[in-house]
């Protein structure tokens, strides 16, 4: 591609100069309009979200469009081959000629060989690397923690020939998309399709429910109409004090409470052997008369294994979804 005939001081001047539509949605405008500025990236870059932190990389020429210049050193664009908004640096970009809509079109066809669509909320098993391209090399975005929210969009064949899935990175708070890569799928835990139950009953699956999947590392998944809309790692019942299987129903909920041993039957004292006595235990729903719940769990962090009474213990802004999400009657499936 060609820089269009522009000097990089007239482009910069242009960028400029379109400072004033940041923030007016001109994104997803006509992208064929007179007054658009295109720009393509001549070295391989991320764009980058308000934070700086890296939201997609860039292959080399990738398409975008000028929304507003920074005094920084940084372009505000869209993004039409993924669709985003972010900041890119000036030092890495230059003119292009206005691209047809079978170019845009083209471009976002380009990409590694697609195996299949996924489509899954999935969590992050001990760590991964999001990168640019399903390959290991120097195209690290981000470094993704333990119990990371994603979401799968489809699985593709690596440049070495493994599995790797195409994933939005989500916010840990809002679970809102806030990055696109690829991830080796080792390294994410998703939900188990179909599930089976000792005594199967799914008369009443449209609508909501929970499914709490208790392989290892064990996961509970938000249904909705039959599709999987959310899910987390979750703590689960120890082999003394196991999460009962089966199928379940959400029946009274707490938002604060006190859990102590000494309620349960039979009685613990707070201070013996396996006792506790555990004070502001947020958004608790019970599913079995006998005290096992999806609950808030701040005493613990090894999500996705065994360390619980029986309760299915999971983090505070999980634990809140779930509260928002359910009710009382809300059904939840337990199976192994």
């Amino acid at each position: 591609m060609s820089y269009h005939g522009l000097t990089r001081r007239g482009f910069i001047q242009l960028a400029g100069a379109g400072a004033a539509l940041a923030g007016l949605g001109v994104a997803h405008a006509d992208p064929q309009s007179a007054d658009a500025i295109w720009i393509g990236n001549h070295l391989e870059t991320r764009l980058l979200g308000p934070d700086g932190q890296a939201i997609v990389g860039l292959p080399r020429w990738t398409r975008m469009r000028v929304l507003g210049g920074l005094p920084n050193g940084q372009i505000r664009v869209w993004v039409p081959r993924f669709n985003l908004t972010g900041l890119v640096a000036a030092n890495a970009i230059g003119p292009i000629p206005a691209p047809s809509p079978d170019d845009l079109e083209a471009e976002k066809l380009d990409g590694p060989p697609l195996l299949g669509g996924v489509g899954m909320p999935g969590r992050i098993v001990g760590g991964g690397n999001l990168r640019t391209w399903p390959v290991v090399g120097s195209n690290l975005l981000r470094t993704l923690g333990h119990n990371a929210p994603v979401r799968v969009l489809d699985s593709v064949e690596g440049d070495d020939g493994d599995e790797w899935y195409r994933v939005n990175g989500l916010d840990s708070k809002t679970f809102e998309a806030v990055t696109l890569g690829y991830l080796h799928h080792s390294v994410v835990r998703l939900p188990r399709l179909p599930f089976v139950a000792v005594s199967p009953d799914r008369g009443d699956t449209p609508g909501r429910h929970f499914e709490a999947d208790l392989r290892e590392p064990a996961l509970i998944t938000a249904f909705e109409d039959g599709a999987p809309v959310w899910s987390t790692l979750t703590l689960k019942g120890t082999v003394s004090h196991r999460t009962p299987s089966g199928v379940h129903r959400v029946l009274w909920r707490v938002p604060n409470e006190t859990m102590t041993s000494e309620r349960v039957y039979p009685p613990i004292p707070r201070n013996a052997p396996g006792g506790y006595y555990l004070t502001g235990v947020l958004w608790t729903q019970y599913f079995t008369s006998d005290g096992a719940s999806i609950h808030y769990n701040y005493w613990s962090g090894n999500w996705g294994y065994a360390g619980s009474h029986g309760c299915l213990g999971i983090g505070y802004y999980e634990a809140r979804f779930a509260w928002e999400w359910a009710d009382v009657g809300t059904p939840v499936y337990v199976f192994t």
